[in-house]
């Protein structure tokens, strides 16, 4: 893997054939008090030590990340436009940043259908935001929730079921995470990196305690299982990983640390 290009809110990596890019969608912060730990309960002051606040709040980056080759160019989420929290809604910024025309987008695919990675399909005027895109790729245990999105109706005829073991694209992989939602789902690229969606929400404490939870997964302890077994997989695999909320740029490496993990973001050069 080698970084090919880089600004403010993108960064491209080269994987053979294929090429992964960092889209920011930009940055807002939550509260302290939705890292939870295994009972549940919001983690103490001493628990809280090593994470990154900003006026007392979690920092929380959104990211999606684009992927180009012979199979086409697949978005994987599309950020959160103006339908979340301050600070977010830069992904077409990003991606005119990076020279990228949406209309060269051919497929698009979800994590999962949060606000932060679906709004974005959708443009200001409510038309679509990725006009040639002919299939939204979106996890068969997720279509229900997309389906009642009143936003993203017109989509509606653009939906494909995804399942393990699926390929959007060629070179890419549809991997099961769920627990964050039940059909929560990565995607391995180039069967090297894995854009992992919300299996982190705050790197700074969960990867060297992965056993902390989120107050927004649907099933704590599913999410849980899915985070310390894909982090697991990783390390062995000796992939990449990326994710939505991961620290800048969102593209690193993990290794085992102690009781836990570290992440190593890729530099910028």
């Amino acid at each position: 893997m080698r970084i090919l290009r880089a600004g403010k809110l993108f960064l491209t990596v080269e994987l053979g054939e294929m090429t992964v890019t960092m889209l920011s969608d930009g940055e807002t912060t939550l509260p302290a008090r939705f890292l939870l730990d295994e009972d549940d309960k919001p983690l103490d002051s001493a628990a809280l030590t090593a994470a990154d606040l900003v006026a007392g709040e979690l920092r929380l980056p959104v990211r999606a990340f684009l992927v180009q080759g012979p199979g086409g160019c697949l978005m994987i989420d599309t950020g959160a436009a103006d339908q979340w929290r301050p600070g977010l809604g830069r992904l077409p910024e990003a991606l005119a940043e990076a020279g990228i025309g949406a209309t060269e987008i051919t497929a698009l695919a979800l994590t999962h259908p949060h606000a932060d990675h679906v709004s974005g399909l959708v443009d200001g005027d409510g038309g679509l935001a990725f006009p040639a895109a002919q299939r939204l790729f979106v996890a068969v245990e997720d279509l229900m929730v997309v389906r009642a999105n009143p936003r993203l109706i017109p989509l509606h005829p653009r939906l494909m079921p995804l399942e393990q073991g699926d390929g959007p694209i060629r070179g890419v992989t549809a991997v099961n995470a769920p627990g964050h939602t039940a059909g929560h789902m990565a995607y391995l690229v180039d069967g090297r990196l894995l854009i992992w969606g919300d299996l982190v929400h705050h790197a700074a404490v969960q990867f060297p305690s992965p056993r902390v939870g989120w107050h927004h997964d649907d099933d704590r302890d599913q999410a849980r299982a899915s985070r310390l077994a894909l982090m697991e997989q990783a390390v062995e695999a000796g992939w990449l990983v990326a994710g939505a909320h991961l620290s800048d740029p969102g593209i690193g490496r993990i290794e085992r640390d102690g009781a836990g993990y570290a992440f190593h973001p890729v530099t910028r050069g």
